[in-house]
């Protein structure tokens, strides 16, 4: 029997190594949009859940804002209907206090656009007295809104 040998020339090499490396930049670009999309869908948090997180968890909501000073603001928690619509609660909720860190980032806006009336999901770790101290700052105005609930 005579052994076959597969020869590959030079060039051919060259293209299959750098396809292969070319796939794996895809792969890995492909994952880190879709891990950043994953962190950045929007919570569902409702106003008993949020009540009952633990001090030192950490708590997403989405809230219209009520007051803004300096760097404490007060917000009414709204619930999810769907991505783009957030329903105002049907019954008076306590207001979600929030404090902005010095690590704080804003994502999809500026922080001047954290004002009385935008709608945000705040993102961090509850701390004492159930406020919470928030790490992220997500601007929805403009991108959600807010409806009354069905009756």
């Amino acid at each position: 029997m005579d052994s076959q040998q597969i020869r590959v020339n030079q060039t051919s090499l060259k293209w299959i190594i750098f396809l292969a490396v070319l796939a794996s930049v895809a792969v890995w670009a492909v994952h880190g949009v879709l891990v950043r999309a994953q962190q950045m869908s929007t919570a569902d948090t409702t106003a008993s859940a949020f009540a009952s997180i633990s001090v030192g968890s950490s708590a997403k909501a989405v809230v219209r804002l009520e007051s803004v000073n300096g760097n404490e603001v007060k917000g009414t928690l709204l619930g999810r209907q769907s991505d783009t619509v957030y329903l105002l609660p049907s019954a008076m909720t306590p207001p979600v206090i929030a404090v902005l860190t010095p690590d704080t980032s804003v994502v999809m806006g500026k922080p001047q656009d954290i004002a009385v009336g935008a709608v945000v999901q705040l993102a961090g770790t509850i701390g004492a007295n159930h406020v919470l101290q928030t790490s992220q700052v997500v601007i929805l105005t403009g991108y959600v809104r807010v409806s009354q609930v069905a009756r």
